[in-house]
């Protein structure tokens, strides 16, 4: 400012010294002298022509700033609470504050009096450190500032400041503070923060998720499903699609990026499969003035169904209103979704594990019921889908979901194996007809399930007719491209070439599906008599064939088992598997939800098991294996009885643990067959 006022008191002084020198006008009452006579003015001569000035050259355009990593040590023993605490350019505006209203000092609390913090700032300027205190009052030190330096706040007066280089001991927890990323006072310079809710409604589990900038390369982020935990700091192993209630989770945060108008979403689910949405002009505000602050995946193969837009509801774990929430994670909690920051010069060198435990920690300590007593306890897991009613011996229930897209009324559907007749109408007991999509402007009329027994041998050969609403009775058949799913979303659009058949995979469908299968009643209202068997001849005292099973089984149900119970579907349970309660992943030490079983079952019955449960708070429910059960099998129970899974043991300790226990002849059940 000095200089400022020094350089207009010289421009002031040269106007002045102008002012001195210019000639004065003449008094009004003063006499004039005679003019003499003009002399004849000599003939000009002729001005020599002009040589045309060069061009200026074009100013360099300004050099942009350079940004360095800043980490320090910060010490309060003023004998006061400070509020706010500001680390500014000298002459910039403040900004944000470094600590969090409330930072006691030494007396009053010996825990939390120091901080490491870490920060980003122009490089080579000098600061204004500003302190402002629980009463009001304020104090402020200009100072150059270098990494690795401590503040020790010795009063409240800045003059009882003391700023120097920190100890050398001190040195690795400000490396891991800059090597995170994640700045005290919430500031990024160059990078926006792309806020949304996001939602996996795709029906399938998510292993990767990627956010990144159009033209930006996905996997320079980090994959953000590494670092989802559940509201009572379980972590995911994969993201499951739904509420929190319904095994899934939403994910309130946010993600620090190159500003741009379009952002995309790889993703690479369970099973392998991928695919990419993305979203243009994030940032240009709708004509509320409202920008995108909610990501909804509704499908796991067209992203062109995914929603993009502005919700103006409430989040339910902490009561706000969805922006408020927002605003939360950035400014207070500071977690980005992915743990991913920007660098500013080369970071520090910090050991990989280190580093990924503080970002696992991070992520952890975000969620954001871990440390707010007000906020409601997490919500029971949903109770599990109803079991399918008895099927007859050679028939597969059927449950499908048939979507009107053709642009005209449905007033039958049949559904029957190649060259055969077509029965009944599977609509029969669910709608008098299925109008179009275009004629439903509120809810899915033009959706509807249904359910009807088929023939398993002839799943693979089938075929669709459709009769049109309207006098002319128009019909249309269209044969089935792959087998016949036990789940089946079919959906009918303007050409049958853009007819679809796929395995239906949404958690609200599949849930809707099994209410519909758990009632047993077809709704063409065909119900096939299983053929009526005669007796197989008695054997002759045969014995009976057993054999031998490996299992593991996982609890990620959300609660702890007292019984297990594996046995034939339909028939009695027998024996507890069980010799102590499993806790539910989370619950104890790290694998403890995990238990080795060794069985002997009967080998005719291995096509047909089920696997019954009691929890520890008398919840009983039966899950009825998708094939049959074979040996060194592995069953994760999950909350959602649809996403347990049943797959091959492959790792060797687990292997080994199951050969330890066939050569010891021990079963888990306590039950060996005689031969």
């Amino acid at each position: 400012m000095k200089k400022v006022l020094s350089i207009v008191l010289v421009l002031m002084m040269v106007f002045a010294a102008v002012a001195c020198t210019s000639t004065p006008a003449p008094a009004a009452n003063e006499p004039k002298a005679e003019e003499p006579a003009k002399a004849e003015e000599p003939a000009k001569a002729e001005e020599p022509a002009k040589t045309e000035e060069p061009a200026k050259a074009e100013e360099p355009a300004a050099a942009e700033p350079v940004f360095a990593a800043l980490g320090l040590q910060l010490k309060n023993k003023t004998g006061a609470t400070i509020n706010e605490l500001y680390i500014t350019p000298v002459g910039e505006e403040k900004g944000n504050s470094v600590v969090l209203p409330g930072w006691q000092d030494k007396d009053a609390d010996k825990d939390n009096y120091e901080k490491f913090i870490y920060i980003v700032r122009p490089a080579g300027v000098e600061f204004e450190i500003t302190a402002v205190y629980a009463d009001g009052t304020n104090a402020t030190k200009t100072s150059a500032l270098n990494m690795y330096d401590e503040i020790s706040f010795k009063g409240t007066a800045a003059d009882d400041w003391e700023i120097e280089p920190t100890k050398e001991e001190d040195h690795a927890a400000i490396d891991l503070a800059v090597a995170l990323g994640m700045t005290a006072d919430r500031t990024y310079p160059g990078y926006v923060a792309v806020a949304a809710e996001v939602k996996n409604k795709t029906g399938k589990n998510i292993k990767e998720f990627y956010l990144y900038e159009e033209g930006g390369d996905p996997k320079s982020y980090n994959n953000m499903v590494q670092y989802l935990y559940t509201n009572t700091g379980v972590k995911l192993d994969t993201w499951a699609p739904g509420k929190a209630k319904e095994g899934g989770k939403y994910v309130f945060s946010f993600f620090l990026r190159p500003e741009a108008k379009t952002y995309l979403i790889d993703l690479v689910f369970d099973d392998g499969t991928t695919i990419t949405g993305e979203s243009d002009e994030w940032f240009k505000p709708d004509g509320d003035g409202h920008q995108i602050n909610e990501i909804s995946m509704k499908s796991s193969d067209d992203p062109d169904t995914w929603e993009y837009k502005y919700d103006d509801g409430a989040d339910d774990d902490l009561k706000m209103p969805m922006d408020e929430r927002l605003a939360y994670e950035m400014t207070v909690v500071g977690a980005s979704a992915d743990v991913w920051y920007p660098t500013y010069g080369e970071a520090p060198a910090v050991d990989a594990e280190t580093l990924e435990a503080a970002r696992q920690k991070l992520a952890h300590d975000a969620s954001p019921l871990l440390d707010n007593a007000a906020a409601e306890a997490p919500a029971e897991p949903a109770p599990e889908a109803p079991a399918a009613a008895a099927v007859p011996e050679g028939y597969t229930g059927i449950s499908l979901l048939i979507k009107n897209k053709t642009g005209r009324e449905i007033a039958k559907v049949y559904l029957y194996p190649v060259g055969e007749d077509k029965g009944k109408n599977v609509l029969k007991n669910v709608v008098e007809s299925l109008p179009t999509e275009d004629e439903s402007k509120e809810g899915k009329p033009h959706e509807a399930y249904a359910y009807v027994l088929r023939e398993t041998a002839k799943l693979d050969a089938m075929e669709l007719c459709v009769r049109y609403a309207g006098d002319e009775k128009e019909e249309v058949t269209w044969a089935l491209k792959d087998v016949l799913a036990a789940n089946t979303t079919i959906t009918l659009k303007e050409s049958m070439d853009d007819w679809k058949q796929k395995e239906t995979d949404d958690a609200d469908d599949l849930a809707a599906m099994a209410e519909l299968a758990a009632k047993g009643e077809p709704t063409d209202g065909v119900m096939p008599e299983a053929a009526a068997a005669e007796p197989a001849p008695e054997a002759a005292a045969e014995a009976v064939e057993y054999t031998p099973l490996g299992l593991k089984f996982k609890n990620r149900y959300g609660k702890g088992f007292k019984e297990v119970y594996i046995h034939a579907t339909d028939e009695d349970r027998g024996a507890n598997v069980l010799t102590e309660v499993l806790p539910t992943e989370g619950e104890g030490p790290e694998d403890s939800e995990e238990v080795i079983l060794f069985l002997y079952r009967e080998t005719a019955k291995l096509e047909k098991m089920s696997v019954t449960i009691v929890t520890v708070d008398g919840e009983e429910f039966t899950w009825n294996a998708p094939s049959a059960l074979g040996n060194n099998f592995k069953i994760t129970v999950k909350a959602d009885i649809n996403d347990w899974s049943f797959e091959e043991i492959t790792k060797e300790k687990d292997l080994n643990k199951i050969a330890e226990f066939v050569a010891a002849g021990v079963t888990s059940d306590g039950f060996v067959p005689a031969n």
